[in-house]
């Protein structure tokens, strides 16, 4: 699968901002659920780096992403509880790979419903993986005006409440600073009622 992110696998790992971002949405994640004996998705997992901290505790985790090089990274990593899979989500994929059809007690995505073309019909997707009172956990870039990306409050609030996912929180969980400027990181938390 050729994807642009391709070119940053080999050296994801070592990139501090992307070490710190993991470390930062790994503690707000412990701070708010408990992981032992849990199915876990990380999607959109990258080179593993937040897979690796959540597979310490959770009984299962399946990590997908569209990026083959960020999957061999994370499998040559050679995590005994975590299973890989390299496509976009879809209700094809969701109803094809064994690997998604028991559902999961706990979704997250780290840094990356905001670059996903269609947020409305990731969370509709979200919904029909999540077990009854399944968890999903987002981080993603407050938005910002100069570059028109990332989310506001309201529009991960509104994405949820269009997808019939009960929200439980929307905040700021963190931020980050590099080349002098500080970025703020939204964690939105929704379950599946």
């Amino acid at each position: 699968m050729s994807n642009s992110w391709d070119e940053y696998a080999d050296g994801w790992d070592s990139n501090q901002d992307v070490i710190l971002y993991a470390e930062n949405a790994f503690k707000s994640l412990t701070q708010y659920a408990e992981l032992n004996g849990l199915r876990v998705l990380d999607f959109g997992c990258g080179t593993g780096l937040l897979t690796e901290k959540i597979a310490k505790q959770a009984a299962e985790v399946i990590a997908i992403d569209t990026s083959a090089k960020m999957i061999d990274v994370l499998n040559a990593k050679s995590l005994t509880n975590v299973k890989t899979l390299c496509c976009e989500l879809s209700e094809h994929e969701i109803k094809n790979s064994p690997l998604l059809t028991e559902g999961f007690d706990l979704i997250v995505a780290s840094s990356v419903c905001a670059f996903v073309p269609n947020y409305q019909q990731l969370l509709t997707l979200f919904k029909c993986l999540l077990k009854q009172n399944g968890t999903f956990v987002q981080w993603d870039w407050q938005h910002n005006e100069q570059d028109n990306f990332g989310f506001t409050p309201e529009m991960i609030t509104q994405g949820y409440k269009n997808a019939n996912l009960l929200i439980e929180s929307v905040t700021n969980a963190f931020s980050l600073t590099s080349n002098n400027s500080t970025m703020q990181v939204l964690m939105g938390i929704a379950r599946n009622n």
